[in-house]
């Protein structure tokens, strides 16, 4: 994708790796570290919300949240692509898929979402100030998924 900046797109990708990383320990001190700590209007916009979370009065109840209703979750991004806006101000597209296992339910749940964040230099590093997640329509993932089984049957065929 020549949009994409790849020096910048290989350093956000191993910050959100690290990011989505605290998930799955319910970490979110960890998370929380990964954000711009001078921005009081910082958005977090999870697919699963009508609403998007501005600030940490809003943020922090959301996070504390999960272990009351998640055993466990699990995420995964790929595809990342990243490019600055200004020398300070980067943004990073990608996809990523999450499973969770909900204490009331027997089976795990899962989605593909696709997720926007902006990323603002500091001196101690890139920081989030925005994360706005997006699920992918139906529609796109039956097309997805028939595209999947064709190459799992037709490997030669591209």
């Amino acid at each position: 994708m020549n949009w994409a900046d790849p020096e910048l797109t290989r350093t956000l990708a191993d910050l959100i790796d690290e990011y989505v990383g605290y998930s799955a320990t319910m970490n979110f001190a960890g998370k929380r570290a990964m954000w711009d700590k001078d921005d009081p209007q910082v958005l977090l916009m999870p697919e699963e919300n009508k609403e998007p979370l501005i600030g940490w009065g809003a943020i922090g109840p959301y996070w504390k949240d999960w272990s009351s209703v998640m055993e466990y979750i699990r995420s995964h991004a790929a595809n990342h692509a990243a490019r600055f806006l200004t020398p300070e101000m980067a943004v990073c597209i990608y996809d990523m898929r999450w499973v969770a296992k909900l204490h009331r339910s027997p089976k795990p749940v899962s989605a593909d979402v696709r997720v926007t964040s902006l990323w603002r230099k500091r001196p101690e590093g890139w920081r989030l100030f925005h994360l706005m997640e997006s699920p992918i329509d139906g529609e796109a993932l039956m097309r997805m998924a028939y595209e999947a089984e064709y190459r799992r049957v037709f490997p030669a065929s591209r």
